[in-house]
């Protein structure tokens, strides 16, 4: 017994108390400014009860009042632990009912109390110890969010790890040399000491994941803001552009279609119907364009009811009939919600090797006026160059 001949066990106590109540301290302070932590409380409330129940055993010199106090305090640690991770995991709690956690609790206290009602605790407060921790361990390992959060992980092992130092000394307990009957209790107490020292490393730890995990969502909220056009759920004009020269260069120069659409007579179905009918033209084409689509291709809102697309891999023939189906498609729909038919008119070019993305726009919004010319309702394509444009084919498309 290497603890007992070395070691002055009050005097490790009491270190051990100390240390317990400045842990509890500073876990208190820490969660303090987590007031998004959900199962702050019960954790401050382990810490706090693991600590006044060191202490009491420590300073008392094993008196059975105090020191069943102690025990009995304890024996709360794991479970409020457990406590604690069920709410901070609301979403994800362990899949044992939190009924099992008080019955094995008071079960533990009777036990631990019955075994105090003569004598400083002893081997059955040891046993009581090792099964609760034990079931705190078993329990906190079925958690869900075990798997994703490494600080839940670590606070398993850290209170499996107390469950088995527990275990080691209640064994021990059962044939210890009688010329030193304090040491496994003492060995115990020291074991919850450690075990509230290294808890307020794993409330940082858990704390510490959700802030990071908060601060990533909320990027990934503003990059989708920014973006992402809300009322058309379509990338704006400026991610449009990024998106479309990033599928360009992985295209690896094959041929690309580009494409300018917008709703005709639009500024009359605001006038006319109203701002909310021209939101939802708005969203019905928008739906359209990416039902349509296939997935390499890029589509964005240009700005007001213009749209721009980029079809890699596409010529101008299959751009019309890409043209042809989103009409169709819109009118379906249409009918189908019972709203005022839409027309659409289109601006087609087929990208040359030696032009940019903006260059290309510019010749689609040219065919797209030469549509509106036109008389709307029409897709018409464009060949040649911005100053010199030869609009090759105009094809009608559905109402006008």
């Amino acid at each position: 017994m290497l603890v007992a001949a070395d070691v002055h066990l009050p005097t490790l106590m009491l270190a051990a108390a100390g240390v317990a109540l400045l842990c509890a301290a500073v876990t208190s302070a820490m969660l303090a400014g987590q007031p998004q932590a959900r199962g702050r409380g019960a954790w401050s409330a382990a810490q706090w009860l693991a600590a006044v129940g060191l202490a009491a055993f420590a300073l008392t010199g094993g008196g059975v009042p105090a020191s069943t106090l102690g025990a009995v305090l304890l024996l709360v640690w794991p479970v409020l632990v457990v406590l604690g991770v069920r709410r901070f995991h609301g979403r994800q709690p362990p899949p044992i009912h939190p009924g099992f956690d008080a019955g094995v609790l008071a079960i533990a206290l009777l036990v631990a109390l019955a075994d105090g009602a003569t004598h400083a605790p002893g081997t059955a407060w040891l046993g009581a110890m090792t099964v609760v921790h034990g079931h705190a361990a078993w329990v906190l390992f079925g958690a869900p969010a075990r798997r994703h959060s490494a600080a839940l992980r670590r606070l398993v092992a850290l209170v499996g790890s107390a469950a088995a130092v527990h275990g080691t000394t209640w064994v021990a307990s059962l044939v210890h040399d009688p010329a030193v009957p304090d040491a496994p209790v003492a060995l115990s107490m020291l074991a919850s000491a450690l075990s509230v020292a290294a808890m307020a490393f794993a409330t940082m730890g858990l704390t510490h994941e959700r802030t990071v995990d908060e601060l990533r969502e909320s990027r990934r909220r503003l990059r989708y803001l920014a973006n992402i056009d809300m009322l058309t759920q379509v990338p704006n004009r400026r991610h449009f552009g990024e998106l479309a020269r990033r599928v360009l260069q992985s295209a690896g120069g094959r041929s690309a279609a580009v494409l300018m659409l917008d709703i005709d007579h639009f500024k009359r179905i605001n006038d006319e119907l109203g701002h909310a009918a021209g939101d939802r033209a708005l969203r019905l084409v928008a739906r359209c364009v990416q039902e349509t689509l296939r997935a390499d291709d890029v589509a964005g809102r240009y700005g007001g009811d213009e749209f721009a697309l980029l079809l890699p891999r596409t010529d101008l023939r299959d751009a019309m009939a890409v043209a042809t189906r989103i009409v169709q498609r819109a009118q379906r729909l249409a009918r189908e919600h019972g709203t005022p038919q839409l027309s659409l008119s289109f601006g087609v070019v087929q990208m040359r090797d030696d032009e940019s993305l903006d260059e290309a726009l510019r010749r689609a919004d040219q065919a797209l006026y030469e549509a509106k010319r036109q008389g709307r309702g029409r897709a018409v394509s464009a060949d040649g160059d911005e100053l010199h444009p030869v609009f090759v084919e105009s094809r009608r498309l559905g109402l006008v």
